[in-house]
């Protein structure tokens, strides 16, 4: 596994149980209000850095291609549309 591979594998988990959480409704404020700051945190990345993060995402999806849809689909989902 490359570099970073790992903390991106780490914050996809977090962000699907999160995602899940909201769904069911249980803690989904909470759940809701972690998504938001994820968000705005990997909103700061420069364009290089959001390269990086891309590259990645897109290695773990070709790793994991059951869920390679939602992995590629996370940037948007997390209004980052940018990157």
């Amino acid at each position: 596994m490359l570099q970073g591979d790992e903390v991106v594998r780490a914050l996809l988990a977090a962000v699907a149980t999160l995602e899940d959480l909201v769904g069911v409704g249980t803690g989904s404020q909470m759940a809701l209000s972690t998504l938001e700051e994820i968000a705005s945190e990997l909103g700061v990345m420069d364009s290089a850095e959001g390269r990086s993060f891309v590259e990645v995402l897109e290695r773990v999806a070709a790793a994991e291609p059951d869920r390679a849809a939602w992995i590629r689909g996370v940037p948007r989902a997390l209004g980052l549309e940018h990157l």
